[in-house]
């Protein structure tokens, strides 16, 4: 009910009681009554239009970009990541927002510039944070198998410094982290790999060499490299497989998320739409980007393979 229409039906039960005292005086109270309701339902009404007037299109946009803020940083909240940056703005463009309705409901005009950028921030955010939170289940998964094979220590500091910047919502830092970590890796286990390698291979040799000539010292170092140059294309050969096995295991690893992501969005329906597509895109282009290296590598072991049939066919013909 209005408030003209409840200030009408009061009126009208003190007209019958007035009717009983008095006539004259009751039609008189009656005008007076009715001129009353009709000034208090105009002040509201007019106050009401100011407050539209107030609700310009530039509030109610910020409006829908604040919504979507909340709704970015729930979406955060539900998978367990750091809220603090994302709660800063939000909390900024809230209180801003207040301030500038309550400007334009007194005839100001709002500005609503530094909302919007921080709403969007909140949202930019989140991105970030799941693309990060998705490199980070990949890299630890190469991680954790490589451990199982090698020893890792000495690339804590680059393992550290990933976990690190998520933790501390340095998201945008964490994917180039995460390739620095990939590199030292591939690094650590391509070294480990050629010593084991060249130990095997050489330590018969040397171990004959030096009981022979022990008196020979001077001549160490001239061996090492001759030694160095006979089986350096066999070390550069083992070193592309690795990074290729590198690279199949990471895929591997890719992969096998894809199918658990897979399952919890369309037989467990534990995870949003949204959160599919921009996971699903992200590990399409970390796929991609396997794929294009490995061609590449594939024609640099193929090139050392034709040269040594190249020599064997030589040593043959002699």
């Amino acid at each position: 009910m209005t408030k003209m229409g409840k200030g009408l039906k009061g009126i009208k039960s003190y007209v019958l009681s007035m009717r009983e005292m008095e006539n004259k005086r009751g039609l008189s109270v009656i005008i007076l009554l009715v001129f009353v309701a009709m000034l208090v339902s105009f002040v509201s009404a007019a106050s009401d239009f100011e407050y539209q007037k107030g609700k310009s299109n530039e509030s109610i946009q910020a409006a829908g970009l604040i919504d979507k803020a909340v709704s970015c940083f729930g979406e955060m909240q539900s998978r367990g990541i750091g809220l603090n940056r994302a709660n800063e703005s939000l909390q900024e463009a809230l209180q801003l927002y207040s301030a500038q309705v309550a400007l334009e409901m007194r005839g100001g005009k709002g500005d609503y510039k530094i909302i919007n950028e921080d709403s969007t921030e909140v949202c930019g955010i989140k991105d970030n944070a799941f693309k990060a939170q998705d490199e980070m289940a990949v890299f630890n998964e190469s991680y954790t198998k490589a451990a199982s094979q090698v020893n890792l220590s000495t690339m804590d500091k680059e393992y550290n410094d990933v976990i690190k910047s998520f933790n501390e919502e340095r998201f945008e830092d964490t994917e180039s982290l995460i390739d620095i970590a990939y590199t030292k890796l591939s690094d650590v286990q391509a070294s480990q790999t050629t010593l084991k390698l060249f130990y095997e291979t050489t330590t018969r040799t040397i171990k004959d060499f030096f009981k022979e000539n022990w008196k020979g010292l001077s001549i160490g170092t001239a061996v090492f490299l001759i030694l160095l140059a006979i089986f350096w294309r066999t070390l550069r050969r083992t070193l592309i497989k690795k990074r290729l096995e590198h690279l199949s295991l990471r895929k591997e690893s890719i992969s096998q998320l894809i199918k658990n992501m897979q399952r919890d969005y369309f037989k467990s329906k534990k995870m949003s739409e949204t959160e599919f597509n921009v996971k699903m895109n992200t590990f399409k282009e970390m796929i991609r980007s396997i794929d294009s290296q490995i061609p590449e590598l594939k024609e640099q072991l193929a090139k050392i393979e034709m040269k040594n049939r190249a020599e064997k066919k030589g040593r043959k013909d002699i």
